[in-house]
């Protein structure tokens, strides 16, 4: 009878190490750093107040009027949108995307806001240039500038518009310029620089060959917490959900974004290239 129990337990041990059978969430921030990578939406007091605190602590910018944007997105998606308010393995939150396009547009007048506008509002003042382009005329960022430009909401942003549309802008690669040294020789011309140390700019650079150009088709904020303990925070889209992750370092974030197959182009297209502040890392398919 004992062997039997001891057999039990054993297989018990064993099924709960295996990757499909831990369980999907977890309710406290600890245990999700244990588990990395871990992923919520921020749904809800239960996991918005221990990101903030994190990116307080951090010295993030603004993190009180991200929370604010984070939780009535959530409030206006509702619950059939199901976010998770609740630290989870990637891919077991599934969110109702319509549910949330159609819950901002139910509960607003004005454009919500994308991944670099999220992203601007937390390095406002920690990101810097020696000098920026004025009069953006590119047609990449239009609908973040008219966002940016026409509702009050995003007022911080609009201060440092020409950072924003220097830094994210569509670009063509200059002769001689291969298209994954666009944004990081872009970095150095115009003197960026993020003055903490413990902060990065997550950007994957996308190229288009029918029109050669490169723009940042995705960006996030990367936040080292400890050793080997990293906050990835992130607005997925336009009228789609944010995202908080705890990861154990870039290549584990980076193999989470490779899975999104939103970022490639066709077949054969090179790209898309993932950068770290200025500094190339590789193309995102490296790690898929």
């Amino acid at each position: 009878m004992k062997k039997n129990y001891l057999l039990l337990l054993i297989i018990c041990v064993t099924l709960l190490a295996m990757p499909g059978c831990r369980p999907q969430n977890v309710d406290d921030p600890s245990d999700a750093r244990t588990g990395m990578p871990a992923v919520t939406n921020m749904a809800g007091s239960n996991t918005s107040e221990g990101v903030c605190d994190d990116l307080n602590a951090a010295g993030l910018s603004n993190v009180d009027t991200f929370n604010d944007w984070v939780l009535d997105f959530a409030e206006s998606a509702g619950d059939g949108a199901r976010l998770s308010d609740k630290w989870m393995q990637p891919g077991a939150n599934t969110p109702d995307l319509e549910a949330c396009a159609d819950g901002w547009e139910k509960n607003h007048d004005y454009s919500d806001a994308d991944c670099r506008m999220t992203a601007m509002l937390l390095l406002d003042g920690i990101i810097t240039a020696e000098k920026t382009d004025s009069g953006y005329n590119g047609t990449y960022l239009m609908f973040d500038v008219d966002a940016i430009e026409n509702a009050d909401r995003y007022e911080v942003i609009r201060k440092d518009l020409d950072l924003f549309t220097t830094l994210f802008g569509d670009r063509t690669p200059g002769e001689n310029e291969d298209p994954s040294e666009v944004f990081g020789n872009m970095w150095s011309e115009y003197g960026f620089r993020i003055s903490n140390d413990n902060v990065s700019l997550v950007s994957i650079v996308v190229y288009d060959p029918d029109y050669n150009q490169t723009f940042t088709g995705h960006t996030g904020v990367l936040v080292k917490l400890a050793e080997d303990i990293y906050l990835f925070v992130e607005k997925l889209a336009f009228e789609q959900p944010y995202q908080a992750a705890y990861v154990s370092g870039t290549d584990q974030l980076f193999n989470l974004l490779a899975d999104r197959e939103e970022y490639y182009g066709s077949e054969g297209d090179a790209g898309p290239y993932v950068y770290l502040n200025g500094e190339y890392q590789g193309e995102l398919i490296t790690w898929k």
